[in-house]
């Protein structure tokens, strides 16, 4: 049974409806799963607690998942955040573009010296429903690795959403696909080793990218190539309009970030991507494939409760205020205290849901801690006037501020990982697997540029290296146009300074 004022005990009826019913409906698969996983892994010997992910960037014990399901929804890309603002921690950058790239969808997440925001009410959608749970801020776009390139029914060529998913995938994989791919397209270009693709794994079947990309090359009355380069243009100019949206209509500058790639086929597109953009630097963490892994090792278990409380800036009742929040609290408390957390390890959040009267929408503004009255709450007010304006262009000075929700947020502090430097023995002819032919677009001509591939597991510490040239390995592959050179930092991330 999901019941909608557990679930999400806000106003909003339409939406605490879609986000209870989204509850409803993951419920029983989800339950499945994690009683499953915990079984497994007891009767597998694993001692460690089981926690899982979840879209507010924080853990939970699967007793709390199996209450509200519908706080896992985005659990991974919100992981690959983490994940994405760890590497930016190992080289002291705080303003991060995480680049999430898999096969069939793409995740941009952005984060500020601040840290990541949380999406609101009015952004948060999942299959094509609003959902009401507390959730870092992410853009999914369909652009991936198997992104179906067609002719749509008005003659554009366009790429995605549609995906050839993991079964039959792309040609190029030799599992039946019969659609011209992404994947396909880097296979046609020379920028995926048809011999060293997943380690030397997978076996690529080229002569079948060429079949279903000259299918389309025909129907285009283009060039293979062409056709082929074509895929990946319009591919990185829909990640690059997706990045546009959280960052220029926002009013962030993109010259002022690193764009952090990963994922399965975030490396192969990122540095063209940040070319569009004029982003200046790339961060390739040192395992792309599991990035959204190394970020479940970074975070604290994470409560959310929330309570609707109509207050106007012009009649705050304090006492009442104050009470909600000291129940929240305790409630969160409670909650952290019974999964083992001790209580000089947990930490508490005050937030609220803010609006000008008479607005439809809230902004998210920090509180302090300790008892509200008129002076404490002057700064909370006058932030909520610039975090307006940064995000609308405009504030009312004059206008009074409505409280829609309080928020308390609690966390408990868990061990995270720790910097390790990493150490080669190599020099940079060591990790050179090889030198072949790759295409590249070099100002709107279709070139064959010499390219050498590296074994990224052996190139040297700090030893810069030119493009054009491929990174392998096992998880991703690094693809470094000409005009860009690159390194490997002291703790494993590859920095590729971006050429025009």
């Amino acid at each position: 049974i999901t019941i909608s004022s557990d679930v999400s005990p806000q106003f909003r009826e339409f939406e605490r409806f879609t986000t209870s019913s989204i509850n409803g409906f993951i419920g029983p698969k989800v339950k499945s799963y994690i009683q499953n996983l915990d079984v497994r892994l007891k009767e597998s010997g694993v001692p460690a607690e089981l926690h899982i992910m979840c879209s507010n960037g924080g853990v939970a014990t699967p007793k709390t998942v199996l209450e509200k399901p519908v706080n896992t929804l985005l659990s991974g890309p919100a992981a690959g955040i983490l994940g994405g603002a760890w590497a930016g921690e190992l080289t002291n950058r705080e303003k991060l573009i995480t680049f999430d790239v898999g096969g069939t969808s793409a995740d941009i997440g952005i984060i500020t010296g601040s840290g990541y925001s949380e999406s609101s009410a009015r952004d948060t959608w999942i299959a094509g429903y609003p959902v009401m749970v507390p959730m870092i801020d992410i853009h999914t776009i369909g652009a991936g690795g198997g992104s179906i390139a067609h002719i749509n029914e008005g003659g554009a060529f366009k790429v995605g959403p549609r995906s050839a998913g993991s079964r039959p995938g792309p040609a190029c994989y030799g599992h039946g696909g019969t659609k011209p791919t992404v994947s396909d397209a880097n296979v046609v270009l020379g920028r995926i080793d048809e011999h060293n693709f997943l380690g030397g794994e997978m076996k690529i079947y080229s002569n079948a990218a060429y079949k279903v990309i000259d299918e389309l090359s025909e129907n285009l009355g283009l060039s293979r190539e062409r056709t082929a380069e074509g895929i990946l243009q319009i591919m990185n100019n829909n990640m690059a309009n997706a990045i546009r949206e959280k960052t220029i209509q926002k009013g962030e500058d993109p010259r002022e970030f690193s764009l952090v790639a990963f994922g399965g086929a975030g490396p192969l597109h990122a540095v063209e991507v940040a070319q569009i953009l004029n982003i200046p630097e790339v961060i390739i963490p040192l395992y792309p494939g599991i990035n959204s892994a190394t970020g479940l090792l970074t975070t604290d278990l994470k409560y959310d409760v929330i309570k609707t409380e109509f207050m106007i800036s012009t009649h705050f009742d304090f006492i009442g205020l104050n009470e909600d929040f000291i129940a929240l609290e305790k409630q969160i408390i409670s909650q952290l205290k019974d999964d083992g957390v001790e209580e000089e390890q947990i930490q508490v959040l005050r937030s609220a849901d803010c609006r000008y009267a008479g607005q439809g929408y809230e902004l998210r503004v920090d509180l302090p801690g300790g008892v509200l009255d008129k002076e404490t709450i002057v700064e909370a007010l006058n932030n909520f006037h610039e975090i307006h304006k940064a995000e609308y262009g405009h504030n009312f000075l004059d206008s009074p501020i409505e409280f829609v929700n309080i928020r308390v947020t609690g966390l408990g502090y868990m061990p995270k990982i720790e910097k390790q430097a990493v150490h080669h023995q190599h020099q940079l002819e060591d990790a050179l697997l090889k030198t072949g032919t790759t295409i590249f677009n070099i100002d709107g001509n279709l070139e064959n540029v010499e390219t050498k591939f590296y074994q990224r597991e052996k190139i040297p510490v700090d030893t810069e290296f030119a493009g054009p040239c491929i990174v392998l390995q096992k998880d991703t592959t690094t693809v470094i146009p000409p005009n860009c050179t690159a390194y490997i930092e002291e703790f494993g991330n590859m920095i590729i300074k971006v050429g025009v």
